[in-house]
């Protein structure tokens, strides 16, 4: 692969003070801290999934592209990972409860990939726009409704998390207190905390018994679809399609609202351009998801062979991390003028190559949705705490604020 500067040989154990992947997505201002490993180690730094478990942070746009495009060299199967190859990842640990093989298109390449990924963009083409737009106006309706009357709420656990969660339930076909306890999972998995795997465990359980009652008594929700698909080959497969379009989805539709919620009661000055009609819904929420990704490190590729990436030395069987909010940042496609970007959509929010994000109509429709309808009461909500106290959830995987209080006025 082509190299920035000479080549460092530098193997991931004998870096001693590695940082945290959690610290780093979790800090007040993670620009800064990416910048101070890109002017270390330029444009891949090694980093710990957890304490003692190394992997490679590819920081630059084209390192990531080229992880993330680069199937023949990189792959999504954690089998081929050589700390998993070589049992040193313990098998409760919360990084395996994340990165663990599944039976679903996320976790293959090639051939298997695209027999995976069939059925999802199918059944993503196929739901209908009139539907997923009523029951996101519905959900939004009634819990912004009772929050107002209640006069002070969390904006985050109340109704970036409680609207995706409902209109979850409804595209699945899930009862909602099903998709609440799996909501409650996802976050749990996500923690890094020692209740990880456990959460893991119970997750794919649930999933289990929904889709067999979806097989026994079909309608007319995505998980049927996905189960009369005729490229899933047994109902595993479904488990894995149904368990990917819901922790996906999850994770990028509240971070993504709860962000753009925070923008817009933390920022004057993005509030009043979009109010002011000086920048549309769609682009201020795609410069959110430019600027502060939903995902800031999407899961690890595994390198197949020896390689170079970055001006340095990859070992066959490293795991690389692609950090897509350093990528978003690199000076090399960012301009500190945005008239002179390279191109207003050139960021790595979604992905690319053959794993980039299928659910291309429906997320920023739902997204969309939530925000418009937050955007149409703004004005009667201000936070109940000062901006700057206003905290991450701490984990690797996903980024947004922990909470958003605010008094109705």
């Amino acid at each position: 692969m082509s190299l920035t500067g000479a080549v460092r040989v530098v193997a991931l154990e004998e870096v001693a003070d590695r940082p945290l992947l959690a610290d780093l997505a979790g800090a007040p201002d993670p620009a800064r801290q990416y910048e101070a490993l890109r002017s270390r180690w330029g444009a891949l730094a090694p980093v710990d999934l957890e304490p003692g478990v190394p992997a490679w942070l590819a920081l630059g746009h084209a390192e990531v592209a080229a992880v993330l495009r680069n199937e023949a060299l990189f792959t999504r199967d954690s089998r081929r990972w050589r700390y998993e190859a070589e049992r040193k990842v313990a098998w409760r640990s919360p990084t395996r409860a994340v990165l663990a093989q599944r039976d679903s298109a996320h976790d293959r390449d090639g051939a298997e990939h695209r027999r995976l990924r069939t059925p999802l963009a199918d059944a993503l083409d196929a739901a209908e726009e009139k539907r997923v737009v009523r029951t996101v106006d519905v959900a939004c309706t009634s819990v912004l409704d009772r929050l107002a009357a209640r006069g002070s709420a969390d904006m985050v656990a109340e109704y970036a998390v409680d609207v995706p969660v409902r209109v979850l339930a409804d595209l699945l076909g899930m009862t909602l207190a099903d998709a609440r306890r799996l909501h409650q999972l996802t976050v749990t998995q996500r923690s890094g905390t020692a209740d990880a795997y456990e959460a893991s465990t119970e997750a794919e359980d649930l999933l289990a018994g929904f889709v067999a009652a979806r097989r026994a008594e079909p309608s007319d929700d995505l998980t049927s679809a996905l189960l009369a698909h005729p490229a899933h080959a047994n109902d595993l497969e479904v488990m894995g399609a149904v368990g990917l379009v819901f922790a996906t989805a999850h994770d990028a539709e509240i971070a993504w609202i709860a962000t753009a919620l925070q923008r817009l009661l933390a920022d004057p000055g993005f509030a009043a351009r979009l109010h002011g009609g000086r920048i549309s819904l769609d682009d201020a929420l795609d410069e959110v998801a430019r600027d502060a990704p939903p995902l800031p490190h999407l899961r690890p590729r595994y390198a197949l062979a020896d390689c170079e990436l970055g001006g340095q030395a990859i070992a066959a069987g490293d795991a690389v991390v692609p950090a897509v909010a350093a990528a978003n940042a690199d000076r090399a496609v960012r301009a500190a003028d945005p008239w002179e970007q390279v191109d207003a959509r050139f960021h790595l929010t979604w992905g690319t190559g053959a794993h980039a994000c299928p659910a291309h109509r429906t997320a920023p429709l739902i997204t969309r949705t939530v925000v418009g309808h937050f955007l149409a009461r703004v004005a009667d909500m201000e936070l109940a705490v000062a901006p700057e106290d206003v905290v991450p959830v701490r984990s690797a995987w996903v980024r947004h604020p922990r909470e958003l209080p605010v008094r109705f006025v």
